[in-house]
């Protein structure tokens, strides 16, 4: 975004000061004048019902002559302060294509490896781009240039020139392709209702575009197969997106539950809308140039920037006791400046009108902003027996009948898919003290059989591996902090004194270094 003058250039020369003045006299009666040493000030009178218009029309006017009229009002006296300003480069399309060109390339192939990850495949095919461009990287680039065109649309109904929006690629796997788009406001803003509307316009637009993107993919999230258990998609430069933690906006968290709150995979789309609705909220930070900045100035005039000071320094407590991002985030704002300048005419009133909508983006804000943006899933499990026996007359047609029940818990702050299995650990016949080998305790085992139940709803028999959703899935889903209960019921046709199982809990599709949980039950003996 662009920011207004405050203060430099040169004076005017002596020769343009009769002319200048009879400029700025067509719209304000002039009384004085004053040349100082880096412009000329004249000292006008203002009727308040005009004085908007009227200094548009004047800014207009100067603009067009290679000048910058500035309005100051000061110990009971208005001042025009007139100063050259500075030459304006134009800007050229073809950068904006390429950038543009370069950001759907980067997009779509983060796409490519979000959709990968969605459905599983052991590498990048031509759908996993496909579909990774259409249910990703083209909503979120409309998403990103719906909001600076509606910034670029706004600067241009109050006749500022502006550039097209500039798109910053970067590739996978930092972040999501892009670091998002900005335009270019070559001219000052003139007034407080124009610094308002410009920075508003924005995040507003991008917000309700955001919103139906949202919605269909969560409602695509919800209603879609389970993806396949085959492969769990391919890590790319050690990141994986199946293990993907996104963070929990108030906003977020309220849309989640008009579906069921239990979406184990969330689908692109979603994931898409998430990245567009945080961008918003974050760009809506009452600091500096941000969009926040700019609807935060023309609201509370000069002492809004003691809100942007707070907000940097709050942002870098943030950096450095939650998310180690925020510290370059308060960087770039002390880079491009934590105080916002004034516009040109700091007097005009914004009127309730505004200030109301000033009030839905802090709320836009206040529910779009989340923590700890993203993170990697831990893949941590924690499992626990809780009982082993044997039965004292085993069940007709076995020798051998045993129960054990173990709790599994997700420790992990995403809910997850896991899959179960169980063995035979060791087995010893006759009283004897030493278990059988491996290749004997193999056939001992092959006439066993299993019985599970998960959490007293779902039973599978004849399977040493299990773990199923409602419905049939593939795997049983945990929420995060949840815990169930497996219990088992293990038979065998041959006879033993003593047995030790081993239950195993596996997440589908785990982290990077994660590992499952084990639990050894104590020796079964017979009675």
């Amino acid at each position: 975004m662009g920011t207004p003058l405050s203060g430099g250039g040169v004076p005017p020369p002596p020769s343009e000061l009769e002319r200048l003045r009879g400029i700025v006299a067509r719209y304000f009666p002039v009384y004085e004048s004053s040349v100082g040493p880096q412009s000329v000030a004249f000292a006008v009178h203002v009727d308040r019902a005009t004085l908007e218009t009227n200094f548009r029309k004047l800014s207009d006017e100067l603009w067009a002559k290679a000048y910058v009229g500035v309005l100051r009002e000061r110990t009971g006296e208005t001042f025009i302060e007139v100063v050259h300003r500075p030459p304006v480069r134009p800007g050229t399309i073809w950068i904006n294509l390429g950038l543009l060109a370069a950001t759907l390339v980067t997009t779509v192939f983060t796409g490519a490896l979000i959709w990968n990850a969605f459905v599983g495949g052991p590498s990048l095919t031509a759908a996993d781009f496909i579909f990774g461009a259409l249910f990703f990287a083209l909503p979120l680039v409309a998403i990103l240039g719906g909001h600076e065109l509606a910034h670029y649309f706004v600067s241009r109904r109050y006749r500022l020139d502006a550039s097209l929006p500039y798109f910053i690629p970067i590739p996978p796997p930092f972040l999501f392709g892009t670091l998002g788009a900005f335009i270019s406001i070559r001219q000052p803003f003139p007034d407080r209702k124009a610094l308002f509307d410009i920075g508003a316009a924005g995040p507003i637009a991008g917000f309700l575009i955001a919103i139906p993107i949202t919605f269909a993919g969560l409602y695509l999230s919800w209603t879609l197969p389970a993806p396949s258990l085959a492969t769990c998609g391919i890590t790319f430069l050690g990141t994986s997106y199946s293990n993907l933690l996104i963070g929990q906006s108030l906003l977020w968290y309220g849309f989640s539950h008009i579906f069921p709150t239990q979406i184990l995979y969330l689908h692109p789309l979603a994931l898409a809308g998430w990245v567009g609705l945080f961008v918003t909220a974050i760009n809506l930070l009452p600091a500096g140039q941000l969009d926040g900045g700019h609807v935060w100035r023309a609201l509370f005039g000069d002492r809004s920037r003691f809100v942007s000071y707070a907000i940097v320094a709050f942002l870098f407590i943030l950096g450095f006791l939650v998310y180690l991002g925020w510290l370059i985030f308060a960087f770039l704002i002390l880079l491009l400046g934590a105080r916002h300048p004034p516009p040109l005419n700091d007097a005009s009133p914004l009127g309730l009108k505004r200030t109301l909508v000033g009030v839905a983006v802090a709320a836009i804000l206040v529910t779009g902003f989340a923590l700890v943006p993203v993170a990697a899933e831990t893949g941590a499990i924690g499992g626990a027996s809780t009982a082993a026996s044997a039965y004292v007359t085993p069940s007709p047609g076995f020798a051998f009948t045993a129960w054990a029940t173990v709790n599994l818990t997700n420790l992990d702050l995403a809910t997850h898919g896991f899959v179960f299995s169980a063995t035979v650990v060791e087995v010893y016949l006759n009283n004897s003290t030493t278990p059988l080998n491996a290749s004997a305790r193999a056939a001992w085992a092959a006439t066993s059989d299993w019985e599970f139940n998960v959490s007293g709803q779902y039973a599978y028999s004849n399977q040493t591996a299990i773990g199923a959703a409602p419905g049939g899935g593939a795997y049983y889903t945990v929420a995060a902090g949840a815990s169930v209960t497996v219990a088992i019921l293990y038979e065998n046709t041959q006879s033993a004194t003593k047995l030790v199982l081993r239950l195993v809990g596996a997440e589908v599709c785990p982290p990077p270094g994660s590992s499952p949980a084990t639990v050894t039950f104590p020796p079964v003996i017979a009675p």
